[in-house]
């Protein structure tokens, strides 16, 4: 879940790809999330999840988890332009959850990739992205692995972000379907929390 008062719009792909050159240059650290796939995974988690993720704790672990740079913008011109375009990307998820839940579709899903491997890289870091926003409020999401039929829920999750073995072992076929199973797992995530609340 996360707070916010502000009227904002989705990003254009001008601004994703203003911002994806912020992550991915060299005034972030290294451990930063430099992929708009896994800040939009981390983004979703953070939504959909049962506990507030004040913007104070979630950018900044997002930008510099292991807090290696003191200061990673130029100028407050420019942290207030990042912060504001990560404001507006999390309030359209949020936005999208609210209002039709069920068209919800992982960012990967609205490019184009130019090699398999290309995607296959691109889930993998959607689904890490979403695993480091459950991290966020690691205690409040348990509720969700308190019984096998809702732990299955994020099976797909921890498989296609490879942290577990199982994807190694899968034929492409079943990595096909388990890719295919991710949006509609997502989707009843959140209708687990709804029901929770």
């Amino acid at each position: 879940m996360i707070q916010s008062d502000r009227p904002l719009q989705p990003l254009a792909q001008e601004e994703l790809t203003q911002l994806e050159t912020f992550l991915t240059s060299d005034q972030t650290p290294e451990d930063c999330m430099s992929s708009l796939e896994m800040i939009d995974g981390y983004m979703t988690a953070i939504v959909l999840g049962p506990e507030t993720v004040d913007e104070k704790q979630w950018i900044p672990y997002l930008l510099n988890p292991e807090k290696q740079q003191h200061d990673i913008f130029n100028s407050p011109e420019q942290a207030e332009e990042i912060t504001g375009l990560l404001m507006r990307h999390i309030s359209a998820i949020a936005l999208q959850f609210e209002s039709e839940p069920e068209e919800f579709l992982p960012i990967y899903e609205m490019f184009s990739y130019s090699e398999d491997d290309e995607r296959e890289l691109a889930i993998e870091e959607w689904a890490l992205g979403f695993i480091l926003g459950m991290e966020l409020a690691h205690e409040a999401w348990q509720p969700l692995f308190a019984d096998e039929e809702s732990a299955m829920l994020a099976g797909p999750l921890f498989i296609l972000g490879r942290i577990t073995e199982d994807y190694e072992a899968m034929s492409q076929d079943e990595r096909d379907e388990m890719t295919n199973m991710l949006d509609e797992s997502v989707i009843r995530i959140f209708e687990f929390w709804k029901q929770q609340s």
